[in-house]
This record gives C-alpha cells, structure tokens and sequence, in this order.
C-alpha cells in the first residue's frame, strides 16, 4: 500500500512540475505584453479603418473611371451623333437606322458588374437605344426603367433639363425590367445644345453597398459617399445626415454626433472631388483595447492568486484517471456488477468491460446462426445459383465452410419407408432419423462429407477430398458411402438408398454433379439389392440430354450481364456434356437444340431493341436449326448468336460509361463559374447516388471532382489575368469563389505564386 502511495505521488508531482512552469512563464509575459498591446491596438484600430477606407476609394474611384470613358466611347460614335438630327425615328428607313445603331453599341454591362445597363437616349426625337433594345421614351419609362414615386411627366423634365455634361443621380430605388432595384444614375450629353443626346447609365447600387459592408457598419455606425457638392450618393448603416463632414479633414477624427462619441475616417478622392467616410461609435471601436487592459490585468491577478492552487488541483484531476487505469488494465475482465461511474475514467473501464462481454455475447450469437447461414450457401450452391467461384468462395468465407480438396461429387440420401402421405407422427420420426444420420456422418467422414437436408426423406451428402485422379475419388466415395450404408442400418436399423453423381473439380459443376443424381433418384429404381447408384454406372435408359432448367436460367443471367468468358465457359459445357461425351440420336439432339433457340430469344427479349446485326445473328440461328445440318454445325451459330449478344450488352454498359463521364467533364466546363457548384449538385442533376458519382469520376478521370473542378477554375483564372485587366477579386467571382481568401490561396496552391505576382509577370513577359 505505501509503495502504491509513493508511485501516486509521483505521477502527481509530474502533473504538477508543468503547471507552476507554464505559470511562472505566462505571468512574465503578461507584464511585458500589458505595457505593449494597450498602445498598439489602438493605432493599428486607426490605421487599419483608415487604410481600408482609402482601398475601398481606390477600388470605386476606378471603376466610375471606367463608367465615365464607356460613356465617351459610346458618345463618340458616328451613328451615334448623326441619330440626333433624325425628327421622326420609327418612319421610312429609320428604324433600319436603329438596328444599325443598336448593332454599333458595345454591351459593357457583360464585362462590368458596376452597370446594369446603359441606354442612348434622344429627347428631341423621344426615342431611346441599347444594346438590347429600343424603345419610345414612354415605353422606356413604362417597360424598361422609372424611378419609384416619380411620374412619366416630373422624369422627363427632369431629363430634358440636364445641362450639365457629366451627372450622377444619388442612389434611388427605380423599378428595372418589372424588378425593384437601387440604382445610381449617370448621364452625360453629348451633341449640340438645340439636339443633344444623353448617355444614361444604370449603376447597380448593391455593387457599391457590397464594396462599403467592407467597412464595419454595424453597432450604429455608417459609412457614406457624397459627391462634390456634399450630395449623398450612397450610403449603408444608420441615417445620419452629413452636413457636417465638409468641415472635416482627410484622416481620423473623433467628434460628436447626435450626442454620441463617433470615430469618423474620411479621405476625399483626387479624382472627381468625392468623399468618403465612415463613422463608427468610439465605445465600439475601442472595445477591444480596453477589453485587452481589463483582460490583461484580470488574468494578473487571478494568476498571482489562485494559480498555484488551480496548479494544483489540475495536476490531481489529470492523474487521477491514470491511477485508476493502471489499476485496470492488469484486472482482466469484471465479473458481476459494475460500480458507479463516478469520473469519464471509470466510464471508460466499464464500457471496456461492457463491450468485452458483449463480444462473447455477439459471437455466441454468431455460432447458433452458423447452421442457418450454411443451409442457404448448400441450399444456391446446389441449384447453380452462383455464377463463379468468386462467389462461392465469399460465401463459404460468411457460413465459415473450408474445402480443401481437389474434386467434388453430390449423393442424395433417401431414407426408405416414407413414401406418400406424411402425418405429423411421420415427420417427427423422419426429423429424429435425419439428426441421426447427420449424426453418423459427421463424426465418422465429417472431413470429406458435407450435409444438407433437402426436405422430406432426403438428404443431401456433398464429397470433397484429393486423390490421384477423378476415378481414385469416385472410388474412395465408394468405399465411403458402402460403409456409411452399413453403420446406418447397424445403427439405427433404417434402410437408406443413394444416388452418386458425376466427379468435377470446379465447385461451379457441383450443380450439375447434383442434378445428374437428382436424375438417377428420379429414373433408377433402387432396392435393397442395389442400395447404391453411381453415374456412371446407371442401367440404359431413354436417351436425354443436359440441359436443366437452372443452367438455362445461369445462361440468360450471364448473356443479360455481359460476362463473355463465363458465358462461352458454360457454352462449352453444353457442347461437351451433349454432343462430345454422349451418343445422343438425332432427334433427341435436335430438340435440345430448339430449346437452345428458345433460351436465345429470352436474350433478345431481355434488350431495349434489337439492332440489324443483332436481328442478322439470330435469322442465321434460326435458319441452322431449322435446316438440315448435322448438331454440331447446327450448335455453332447458335453460340455465335449467344456471344454476340453478351459482347453487345457489355458493349453498351461500356458507352454508357464514357457518354456519362463527357457529360459530367462537359456539364463542369460550362457551369465552373456557379460558386454553388458541388458533388451533391452533380449527383442531383445526373440522377445518381453521391456515392457513386465521387467514385465513378475518380475511376474514370484519375483525380477526384474537387481537384479537377479546381483545375478548371485555375486555367481560367489564368487567362484572365494575362488577358484582362479585371481586378482579382473580380476574377475571384467570375471563376466560381466565394471570396478572394479562398481564391487567393487555391491559386497559390495550384501555381506556387500569388495572383498579383503572376498577372505582373505575364505583364512583363518573365
């Protein structure tokens, strides 16, 4: 007990050593980080407002920049200045003119997502022209755009009354293409006083609402744009007025605003004379500085306080759980009850003991199903219902069956004195009688003698062992059975015939083997004399042929799924057990020959439709077997016939494999843009399981869908950034991203360069 004592007390002070280390430490540090952080949080809060402000200037600034030079290029056009001397435009050849000018003017909406869309409007002649459309000034105003509120009347004068050359309306709500929309309005004349046009451009104000969310405007803050003349021209947060921002000046200032303490960033645009500025609420600019001194000296404290006791009581509950496991892990099982769970260990050490038990428990289970699970393997295996020894082997693996011999052979056991109607007493005494055969043989020949119980008084016997050749088996199964024959009758005084089939070595024919003894069961007439009957040594009979109804079944399966090797396999078993090994007359042969017609037409049958070839192949079947041609000539276009139809069933599963991988590499070509593009998305639209979709594209592709969609967006990506002069966010969204960090790093990833550093090189031609 004191050395258990003394070994706890170790592991507890091991604990201990790291804490008081790690307190010692942080303590330090936190004197010197209280002296640091307070004053730089505060000027990189400042400095950081300031410099997002001045990008998102930048980033507006240019694209109005290029707004103002679409506006120009579009002005100066020909066809556009000489439209403004046309009085009557929808009279004569002008409204060819108008094709004509719709035809001259650049759709720049397509390359900027800033413009919705621009129009060339002329007063004079009331007619308005896009690069979509056309329209009179009051289908304009009734089918295309209006101002919410405002009627045809007041919109009119007010455009006729534009003399300035450049205009920016303030962001208004307006109604586009019957959709409610916040636009930005700018118009430029052009032309001569008497006739001018108008460029009017729709500027879509989310676009610009989006770039100032950047900056926080939340907790009662605002950010806004006015232009020259002090007009808002647009704005995201509260509704604050700003009379009061001209007298500011570029930078950080802190000032008063319906009576709240605001931190106002402003900086005007050398451009066009705008300014912009966001204000926010200084409580909550700054809270996390004061949070950060609050936080700093709260933890001091409590540190210098209550450290070393939290030191010590970590160490304890940290190993305590490792004394009770070293005392469990040698303790073994738990026998009986389990005690209170009183820590997340001991719910360990009991779940461990729980699910040791429930193991015995589960496999116990296990074995009592084993019988159950064996009769339905013996119960396929001897109806052919397994088409390789692939399967059969999986499944002697589940019902834990081991052969280890070279050749089989089925016998059906059948038990004398149960002939006719049964009666409960009959079958009670036939189910006591078959336990005791069973009995019998598995402790005498349980090695090399398989049962199965085939209902009524018949027992299934399958033979499995290794000798010299297949007639040193059949004579070792002799041997056996002549005996198994006398200790049943010694034994229980029970009279037992059996029928033996054929000797095989693939465990596929051992269908067959108990199809030729279910045959001798049904023709030979057994007695006490002659007990036994082998294949081989059956009394002349009707001739016939093989070909049982579960071999036609196993023929069609085969043809339907397009297994040629198993398909010609089972073929040549058929021409060997009929036409080469037995002497069949003509007329049983030719019988056996209509069946294998009839089993060709349940092939095609099985087909959407039937092509030329295909109709081709089976008139030439039906042509031989009609003829009069010996069996074997008339048997070879059958198996042509049969193949044909096997190898154009894998055929199609084949093309229907690469129509769906173009269709999948094709739908990611066209649609790679669609941030919301996904696996789930691609499994949805091609009607197939997630699942498979994953798989089915990484089989046939060689990558998974994630890196080959990635690879897609990153050529794009590429090529733009060589070949366009939009910015990387831009090119972020266009290319299919949520946001540029994401982009950012999946183009570092795919090129090893950042965006920027490659559009420079591509630039410079490195």
């Amino acid at each position: 007990m004191f050395k258990q004592d003394r070994g706890n007390l170790k592991v507890w002070i091991h604990f201990f050593v790291p804490y008081a280390l790690l307190l010692t430490g942080f303590l330090g540090v936190g004197l010197y980080a209280y002296d640091r952080t307070t004053s730089l949080v505060e000027s990189h809060t400042k400095e950081t407002a300031y410099a997002i402000l001045e990008q998102t200037k930048e980033i507006l600034d240019r694209r109005f920049n290029e707004l103002e030079t679409m506006a120009e290029q579009a002005a100066s056009s020909t066809k556009v200045q000489s439209f403004q001397y046309v009085d009557r435009p929808f009279v004569g050849t002008n409204p060819i003119r108008i094709l004509e000018l719709k035809k001259d003017l650049f759709d720049y909406s397509l390359f900027n997502h800033f413009l919705l869309n621009y129009y060339m409007v002329y007063p004079h002649s009331e007619v308005v022209v896009s690069p979509r459309s056309s329209y009179s000034l009051r289908q304009f105003y009734d089918l295309e755009f209006r101002y919410e509120n405002q009627s045809y009347e007041a919109w009119l004068k007010e455009l006729k009354s534009r003399t300035s050359a450049k205009t920016f309306i303030p962001g208004r709500t307006a109604t586009y293409q019957n959709k409610k929309v916040s636009v930005v309005t700018y118009m430029q004349t052009f032309g001569s006083q008497e006739r001018s046009g108008i460029v009017l451009m729709l500027i879509d104000n989310t676009q610009i609402q989006s770039m100032l969310h950047k900056l926080d405007s939340s907790n009662g803050g605002f950010v806004l744009i006015t232009d020259a003349k002090g007009e808002i021209i647009s704005r995201t947060g509260s509704k604050t007025g700003s009379s009061w921002a001209s007298e500011l000046k570029d930078g950080f200032n802190p000032i008063d605003i319906d009576g709240q303490r605001m931190l106002v960033t402003k900086t005007t645009s050398r451009y066009n004379g705008w300014t912009y500025l966001t204000a926010q609420p200084e409580s909550y600019v700054l809270e996390k500085v004061h949070s950060i001194k609050q936080l700093i000296l709260s933890i001091m404290l409590i540190g210098l306080i209550f450290g070393l006791i939290a030191a010590l009581l970590f160490s304890y509950r940290n190993s305590r759980p490792l004394w009770l496991l070293l005392r469990v892990l040698p303790s073994g099982r738990m026998a009986g009850g389990h005690s209170p769970n009183r820590n997340a260990w001991d719910f360990v050490r009991t779940s461990v003991t729980n699910l040791m038990l429930s193991n015995d428990y589960l496999s116990e289970k296990m074995d009592q199903q084993v019988p159950l699970i064996r009769s339905g393997f013996y119960d396929r295996l001897l109806r052919g219902h397994y088409l390789s020894n692939k399967d059969i082997a999986a499944a002697m693996e589940h019902s834990r069956q081991t052969w280890d011999g070279e050749y089989f052979a089925v016998s059906i056991l059948m038990i004398a004195g149960y002939e006719g109607t049964y009666n409960e007493a009959m079958l009670t005494e036939l189910d006591f009688r078959k336990i005791a055969i069973r009995d019998i043989i598995a402790t005498g020949y349980g090695r090399i003698i398989a049962t199965h119980d085939l209902g009524e008084n018949q027992i299934g016997l399958l033979m499995n062992d290794d000798a010299v050749s297949p007639a040193a088996f059949m004579e070792d199964v002799r041997n056996h059975l002549c005996a198994l024959h006398h200790r049943i009758a010694a034994a229980l005084h029970v009279q037992v015939y059996m029928t033996v089939g054929g000797c095989y070595m693939q465990m596929t024919e051992i269908s067959r083997s108990y199809e030729e003894a279910r045959l001798l069961r049904e023709r030979e007439h057994l007695s006490e004399q002659r007990p036994i009957v082998f294949h081989d040594e059956e009394s002349p009979a009707l001739p016939t042929y093989y070909y049982p109804p579960d071999v036609e079944l196993r023929l069609i399966n085969l043809v339907k799924s397009g297994n040629l090797p198993e398909t010609e396999a089972l073929l040549e078993q058929i021409r060997q057990n009929n036409l080469e090994q037995q002497h069949l007359p003509a007329a049983v042969t030719r019988v056996l020959i209509h069946e294998l017609t009839g089993t060709l037409l349940k092939c095609c049958e099985q087909e959407a439709g039937d092509t030329d070839r295909q109709q081709e192949e089976v008139k030439s079947a039906l042509a031989a077997s009609e003829a009069s041609r010996s069996p074997k000539a008339a048997f070879e276009p059958l198996v042509i016939a049969f193949l044909y139809l096997c190898r154009q069933q894998h055929d199609r599963k084949k093309s229907h494999n690469n129509q769906l991988k173009q269709d999948l590499i094709q739908h990611l070509e066209e649609h790679y843009m669609r941030t919301e593009l996904s696996l789930s998305e691609l499994a949805e639209r091609f009607n197939y399981a997630e699942a498979y979709i994953s798989y089915f594209f990484k089989e046939q592709t060689g990558v998974n869908f994630s890196d080959y969609l990635e690879s897609i967006r990153m050529n794009h990506a590429r090529r733009l950034l060589k070949e366009s002069d939009m910015s990387v966010n831009e090119i972020a969204a266009w290319v299919g991203y949520y946001s540029l960090n994401s982009f950012s790093r999946a183009f570092k990833r795919a090129n090893g360069v950042s965006a920027t550093e490659f559009r420079k090189h591509a630039q410079s031609g490195i």
